[in-house]
């Protein structure tokens, strides 16, 4: 028995955070009638009432436009086909996935209804590659009785096993158990099937310039202590390899892509997105790779060519840069994770080169070394929920990340003593947002191919970043800007050529609020740069709201005054701005110093999910977490290339 156990050992925990949660508990709870009805009892008595929301309403079809549309979606979704989400109480599948995605309502199985204020424009269901062809192999009538034992775990397994086994998860290189035969082969050809499925829901919910899908799942390799180095592949067109390549096939970043290259031939593309960066415990932007070994310059070749952009935001939390990690930047304790490391430990915690700053900083040494930058990489948002809900990130309609072990607000709200992976410190997770001429495959994959994206904590700002040699201050009030821009400068996720210029460059900025949310705050830029082999950093306020300026000392904008009612979640709603423009000059520009700058736009501050769930209940909001936050979005980087 206890070797089809561990078979469920290596699944279970790759959902991540789903371990460090779950060894506090020895026991899933077995689906049965009673366990549900008794769990939509809890959540009927949840007062829906108080929460204010907007009306829902339906999308808007764009045409094809050569200056670029904005779209926003979700690049990283699981559904029941996913083992560690399955485990939790989700029995959606991708069908209904999708619909939810394109703004119907979704009952969960806790009862709760989940539904998109706006639809999507595009989404990617990427469960994890691991766990294809378990139940269809289930399902296979010529399984042996033990292979039925193991089967039968899937309603009820007992956690105090799985830990025991855990060992077996983790070995190097990772092993398809005995449950898929000798060569695994049982779980390769079922494994293919559930590929097939995955792909055949996609071009089902496929509709070319309204709502996009991509081919899609993820790879999950398993680490310590809760660690990992995962990624979402995603495939530019209907051409694709048989077989979802999973960790069992390719053990490391490095085997992925060399097996990803040799298996998607002819017209397949391919590109990967690595998520939760802040648990790859300083593998995310290393000099070595997984196993220790040094990246030679093929290899960083490689990521540069099938890596453009990362995620930076997620359920579980920030990976754009922790504070105290390199930085002093206020603004990286949002929505953190992890505990900063102690000194010689770096598992369990925040530490270098596992946030998206540590990675840009190492391309600048890099470029320097190599004679090109292998982590120019850009940003998105995505969600990573379990609960089949792509793109659900509006903090008011938070029903929790994985299933029934935070699937009421009761549950949210206490389930929250053991660490960083309890419920409460995870968030609805980010969108991605991304400028393309038109809603097509071709056309977003394209678009994320170029970086021009963006991430979000979930709120749909809206965003765009140039820089230029030549941009005049006429360029912000005229109505051809975005013409302009693009004719005589960059924009985000490119590189600005130095081109011999004497002059410094000029960055213009546009962002406009989420009608659906709160009023801006302000716009910042940071700028970081290698000076004499060491890496420098600056962040800068550069448009505040309400008509004023920055500190011409500090670069920092004055508090605006908003605030939040949260008895009601009513914001001030005569601060900040609907739209910030600026046009901005970095007058420490140095010519000779490689550099990179994003932007950062800051929303006025709104009721956090766990102050929604607590009006839900009629209590207070907590105290473990703050009650309110700062929802934002960060642009793809723009970079400076001494000639």
């Amino acid at each position: 028995m206890y070797k089809w156990i561990a078979t469920v050992v290596f699944l279970v925990v790759i959902g991540g955070g789903w371990y460090t949660y779950n060894k506090f508990n020895s026991k899933l709870i077995r689906l049965t009638p009673e366990v549900v009805a008794s769990l939509r009892q809890t959540v009927a008595l949840e007062n829906e009432a108080a929460i204010k929301k907007p009306v829902p309403r339906a999308g808007t079809v764009q045409a094809p436009n050569p200056l670029k549309n904005l779209y926003f979606g979700d690049l990283h979704v699981h559904t029941s086909w996913s083992f560690d989400a399955y485990l939790s109480g989700n029995r959606i599948e991708p069908d209904d996935a999708y619909r939810f995605a394109r703004g119907k309502k979704l009952e969960l199985m806790s009862g709760e209804i989940a539904q998109l204020t706006v639809p999507l424009d595009f989404a990617v269901i990427t469960d994890h590659a691991e766990g294809f062809g378990l139940f269809e192999g289930c399902a296979d009538p010529g399984i042996t009785d033990e292979q039925v034992e193991f089967c039968e775990l899937f309603e009820s397994p007992s956690l105090s096993v799985f830990y025991k086994l855990r060992k077996e998860a983790i070995k190097r290189p990772p092993k398809r158990m005995s449950f898929c035969g000798d060569d695994g082969s049982f779980c390769i050809e079922h494994g293919k099937t559930t590929w097939k499925r995955t792909q055949e829901a996609a071009d089902k919910a496929y509709e070319p310039g309204v709502f996009t899908t991509f081919y899609g799942y993820e790879y999950t390799p398993t680490w310590p202590q809760g660690g990992s180095t995962h990624r979402n592949i995603i495939f530019r067109n209907q051409t694709v390899p048989d077989t979802a390549i999973s960790s069992f096939d390719a053990a490391t970043a490095l085997d992925l892509w060399r097996t990803l290259e040799a298996t998607c031939t002819g017209d397949c593309e391919f590109l990967t997105i690595p998520h939760n960066l802040n648990r790859f415990y300083g593998k995310a932007f290393s000099r070595l790779d997984e196993d220790g070994g040094a990246y030679t310059a093929k290899d960083w070749e490689r990521r540069d060519s099938y890596e453009p952009v990362v995620e930076l935001f997620q359920a579980k939390s920030t990976s754009e840069c922790a504070l105290g990690v390199g930085t002093t930047d206020e603004e990286c304790s949002f929505e953190q994770f992890f505990p900063l490391c102690e000194e010689g430990k770096s598992e369990g915690c925040a530490g270098g080169g596992s946030f998206a700053r540590d990675g840009l900083k190492l391309g600048l040494e890099l470029e320097s070394e190599l004679g090109f930058n292998p982590l120019r990489f850009g940003f998105v948002g995505s969600t990573d929920v379990h609960n089949s809900n792509p793109g659900d990130t509006e903090e008011w309609d938070y029903r929790g990340k994985s299933g029934f072990k935070d699937a009421s607000a009761a549950k949210r709200l206490t389930q929250r003593k053991f660490g960083p992976a309890v419920p409460i410190t995870h968030n609805p997770g980010g969108l991605a947002g991304i400028w393309a001429e038109e809603n097509t495959r071709d056309g977003l994959f394209d678009a994320i191919k170029n970086k021009e994206t963006y991430a979000t904590s979930g709120t749909r700002i809206q965003l765009r970043f140039f820089a230029g040699w030549d941009f005049e201050q006429s360029i912000v009030t005229d109505s051809r800007l975005v013409e302009r821009a693009y004719q005589t400068g960059v924009a985000m996720g490119s590189v600005l050529e130095s081109e011999g210029h004497p002059v410094t460059p000029k960055f213009l900025v546009w962002a406009t609020k989420d009608v659906d949310n709160a009023n801006l705050d302000r716009i910042q830029i940071i700028k970081a740069w290698l000076e004499d082999g060491e890496q420098k950093e600056q962040v800068f306020d550069i448009a505040c709201s309400d008509g004023q300026s920055p500190d011409p000392i500090t670069w920092k904008c004055p508090d605006n005054g908003a605030e939040v009612n949260l008895e009601t979640c009513q914001v001030t709603e005569d601060t900040g701005d609907a739209e910030l423009k600026v046009l901005w000059e970095d007058d420490g520009f140095n010519p000779d110093h490689g550099s990179f700058y994003y932007v950062r736009v800051l929303q006025n501050p709104t009721c956090r999910w766990s102050t929604y769930d607590a009006i839900r209940l009629g209590i207070k909001p907590i105290k473990e977490v703050s009650a309110t936050i700062q929802e934002r979005a960060w642009s793809s980087p723009i970079w400076y290339s001494p000639k």
